[in-house]
């Protein structure tokens, strides 16, 4: 193996990407070392980039790495690392947005990235492509439907009780309709008319256009709901789902926060469900999502493929690529290989 990779190092605030030499990283205990394929450009990554937003310290400590999840093959295991062999093909995530200390040997915008073992699932012959574009909206769904509005696992619903679901047509409603759908809920969702069709093939028992005049009191009459979960996370959507869990109150989850007047008897829950597994509390979750859930979801492709364009030119396209991302210039899902 070589002793030096590329990477594409943020130098400063507000500086362009520079794409340079670094040393290789080998895993230490409990860790494994992964040629990247596949780099999914993420909203929040260009927002860090291009925006000034921090990530919760990923950009502490200049240069730094951005990216958190990937897609490759295990090229060096460390100590102790049992159930992935060197050869594997996988998807992982890292704590690379999350510790700062980090970012530099677990950023994926890199082309040889470390992973704690405990966060790498096996992919079988799955495109890598698919592998990373799947794994952080469903994870992001899962999450915030099992981990924190306790939903169950797949097969545990009673198919009587109603989930619904706001803003159903984005990748993130698309997975938790599938999910719930799994669990053996009734989902309702709101959606543009022009969606029905996929919303029910992915099991949406109604759809509601969400532009409808009269949409909550359309929701109203197919209630009561005993899970709400706003997968667009505006402002108006908080404040729909707050209305419908009256006069009685309850809690909803919510992909965003933000300074929403919601009334004092309504709870919503709002977390960074992506990185849920990352959390030590929450290692069961983590255990069952990347040995269990995911691979089985992956190889029997139980989810909807992603449409995506891949973007030649590897970590030298993620400049431009994030631009276009965080201005809105281009619609759908953009995929860079860093071995290019």
């Amino acid at each position: 193996m070589a002793s030096e990779h590329l990477a594409a190092l943020v130098p400063a605030a507000g500086k362009a990407l520079d794409v340079s030499s670094v040393p290789v990283n080998h895993p230490g205990p409990g860790e494994v070392l992964v040629r990247n394929h596949a780099i999914a450009i993420q909203p929040l990554d260009a927002k860090m980039l291009l925006g000034g937003y921090g990530g919760g310290g990923a950009l502490q400590n200049y240069p730094a790495l951005l990216g958190s999840s990937g897609a490759g093959i295990i090229e060096e295991l460390g100590e102790g690392v049992t159930g992935l062999t060197v050869g594997d093909r996988v998807v992982f995530d890292t704590r690379a947005i999350v510790d700062g200390s980090k970012n530099r040997r677990e950023g994926t915008w890199q082309q040889l990235v470390i992973s704690d073992a405990k966060t790498v699932a096996k992919i079988g012959d799955v495109a890598f492509e698919q592998a990373v574009l799947i794994n952080f909206p469903l994870e992001t769904a899962v999450a915030a439907l099992l981990l924190f509005l306790g939903v169950g696992k797949p097969g545990t619903g009673n198919g009587e009780a109603k989930a619904l679901v706001w803003g159903a047509g984005g990748a993130v409603g698309s997975y938790a309709v599938q999910f719930l759908r799994s669990v053996g809920y009734q989902v309702v969702v709101t959606a543009s008319s022009r969606d029905k069709e996929r919303q029910t093939r992915m099991g949406a028992s109604e759809t509601v256009d969400y532009k409808a005049p009269d949409a909550i009191e359309q929701l109203r009459a197919l209630g009561p709901f005993t899970y709400l979960f706003t997968a667009s996370g505006d402002p108006t959507s908080q404040k729909a789902l707050a209305s419908l869990l009256q006069p009685q109150g309850g809690r909803f989850a919510s992909v965003l926060g933000g300074e929403v007047d919601l009334p004092s008897n309504v709870e919503r829950v709002y977390k960074a469900f992506s990185q849920a597994a990352q959390q030590d509390e929450n290692s069961d979750f983590r255990a069952w999502w990347y040995r269990e859930y995911l691979p089985k979801v992956l190889q029997e492709k139980l989810v909807e493929p992603v449409q995506f364009t891949k973007i030649s030119g590897g970590l030298a396209a993620l400049q431009q690529a994030s631009e276009d991302v965080f201005s809105g210039k281009v619609r759908g899902k953009l995929v860079v290989d860093p071995q290019e």
